[in-house]
């Protein structure tokens, strides 16, 4: 008796200690380590030395502060207009709308910029075939417009879900009920609970645009145009300068508290409207499959003959707007990939698919091998630290380590790479290992914070009925939580092995011979000038991260509410 109870007290004990134990060294490995060697390779030479080094990169850093800045308000400005017309009006084509937010979603930005260039750079598209052209798409303004459309999907998800969640449509129809006009009602009721909603997806595009590296690389860096993120890069991959290293730990670090302070207020202003209505997954992304109610013309004194003058404008702009930055640049990255040379008609009669032959090369597949275990490794890891976090969830270190996962995901890819490559360089230099290192410190709030929502939604009732019952904390967990948590633990783990298949950012800085991802390849073409092969690679790199996005999309309901039907 009394060694039956011993027994079941000590595999509690283990139990209870175990994971919290796993997830210590864990976070311990993957979040301490790293950001303390940032920490003392910013502070090696004293402050003067790490402020001095700043000082000589603050153009990169006006530059990168403007540019987002820019590329923020477009982003607001088509992410939120484009969220209104098909959340709340009658629209024509509202779920063709919603298709294309998707698609601009799920391409990489840098993939996107290498279409923006086929499209409408000098010797694109447009110029071989109307003679147009624009010279000034390398260079800032470019970097603006694309990181601009890169950040736009995103703030057409949060603000969707907000009209779903906060602006309730029963307000604006009590509104319209009392007599006012649509745009009355909309510019009084909806907007003003708004607000808080759309500062948040502005502080999400603001932290985008200025953590991107990819834009900013293919149509920064050929004008001579440097932000923080490409600075670091080319001081780091192609500067023998001694201060050259400094420079970039500074700037790292730079980038690191200004995302860390504008995340904070964008958790702060999104958590104002952020209830259990809105998502199971939480955060931005997992408000893809969230269903807004129809237009709130619907039924109210036949309102929807009214609005549809406004409608019908607002559509026609909305869809000219997706032809010029989603689908054109997609189109002449197609036709660019089809063609055998630059300066060649890109008409049915001349396409090959000479370039995707040429590119499918040993190298290429090795590349592509590369990111297909890396974003699996990060996914099942990811699964299994979140997995674990559900059973220290409720311990006394669950808010710490929640607050380091925080942190990792808060720092740009630039920064974090860094940190990882200071950590852990000498040891792993030039092996994926590194690589997934730092995929699992940045990604791993990806599968722990929408475990956590769904933790709070979890009645507490169940758990306590469980251990009433007479089962311990793991049984509990086992065969209650875990159960319940699947479809969260899932959803994050495909965000992950979706977001590490076109990671670029990290990528670029910790790979060596043998370990360049296909991300890495895209863009080293492209910086060769490479066209055809960059655009057929590129294509080749989409596809593959739209397959692998078609779970995550229809467990959420995405593809439901474009007309998709199993």
């Amino acid at each position: 008796m009394n060694g039956g109870r011993g027994g079941r007290e000590r595999r509690a004990l283990v139990g209870r200690w175990l994971p919290i134990a796993v997830l210590a060294v864990a976070a311990v490995l993957l979040v301490m380590v790293p950001l303390l060697a940032l920490l003392d390779a910013a502070l090696e030479d004293g402050v003067g030395a790490l402020v001095k080094a700043i000082g000589t990169a603050a153009p990169s850093i006006s530059a990168s502060l403007w540019t987002s800045l820019g590329a923020t308000i477009l982003a607001v400005g088509i992410g939120g207009s484009i969220a209104i017309l098909t959340e709340r009006t009658d629209v024509p084509g509202r779920r063709g709308l919603r298709l294309a937010m998707l698609v601009a979603f799920i391409v990489p930005g840098y993939v996107a910029a290498v279409g923006w260039l086929n499209a409408y750079a000098p010797g694109g598209l447009l110029d071989d075939a109307l003679g147009l052209a624009a010279p000034a798409l390398i260079g800032p303004l470019g970097v603006i417009i694309v990181m601009g459309v890169e950040a736009a999907p995103i703030a057409y998800l949060v603000v969707a879900a907000g009209l779903a969640t906060r602006a309730e449509p029963d307000l604006e129809r009590a509104a319209r009920a009392s007599g006012a006009d649509a745009l009355t009602a909309f510019r009084t009721v909806t907007l003003p609970l708004l607000t808080p909603v759309i500062a948040g997806a502005a502080a999400i595009a603001f932290v985008l645009s200025v953590t991107s590296f990819g834009v900013p690389a293919v149509l920064g860096i050929p004008a001579g145009f440097t932000t923080m993120t490409t600075r670091i890069y080319r001081d780091l991959a192609f500067s023998s300068d001694p201060d050259s290293f400094v420079r970039a730990v500074g700037l790292a670090i730079v980038l690191a508290v200004g995302a860390a302070i504008v995340i904070a207020i964008a958790d702060w202003l999104l958590e104002r409207r952020r209830t259990d209505r809105s998502g199971a997954f939480g955060g931005p992304l997992g408000q893809i499959g969230r269903v807004a109610p129809g237009p709130i013309s619907d039924g109210i004194d036949g309102g929807r003959s009214r609005l549809r003058p406004r409608a019908l404008v607002g559509g026609v702009v909305a869809w000219a707007i997706v032809v010029l930055v989603v689908l054109t640049p997609l189109v002449a990255l197609l036709l660019t990939a089809l063609t055998p040379a630059p300066g060649v008609s890109p008409v049915p009669s001349n396409w090959t698919l000479d370039n995707f032959r040429e590119v499918l090369e040993p190298r290429t597949l090795q590349a592509l091998g590369n990111s297909a275990i890396l974003a699996g490794a990060a996914a099942v890891g990811v699964i299994v630290l979140a997995g674990l976090a559900v059973m220290v969830r409720r311990t006394r270190g669950a808010g710490l380590t929640g607050g380091l996962l925080g942190l990792t995901f808060a720092l740009p890819g630039s920064t974090l790479a860094v940190a990882v490559l200071l950590a852990y360089g000498v040891a792993l230099r030039d092996a994926l290992l590194i690589i997934l290192v730092a995929y699992l410190a940045k990604f791993w709030a990806l599968g722990y914070r929408p475990v956590a929502a769904g933790l709070d939604g979890i009645p507490a009732d169940l758990y306590r009925a469980a251990r009433v019952s007479g089962a311990d904390r793991w049984t509990t967990t086992r065969t209650i939580v875990l159960p319940l948590l699947r479809p969260m633990i899932v959803a994050g783990g495909l965000i992950v092995f979706m977001l590490g298949l076109h990671e670029v950012t990290m990528s670029s800085l910790l790979y060596g011979p043998g370990s360049a991802t296909l991300a890495v390849v895209v863009l080293n073409l492209q910086q060769l000038g490479e066209a055809g092969l960059t655009a057929a690679l590129a294509i080749v790199l989409s596809l593959i991260v739209a397959l692998a996005s078609l779970p995550l999309l229809r467990r959420t309901g995405a593809l439901e509410r474009v007309g998709w039907r199993r």
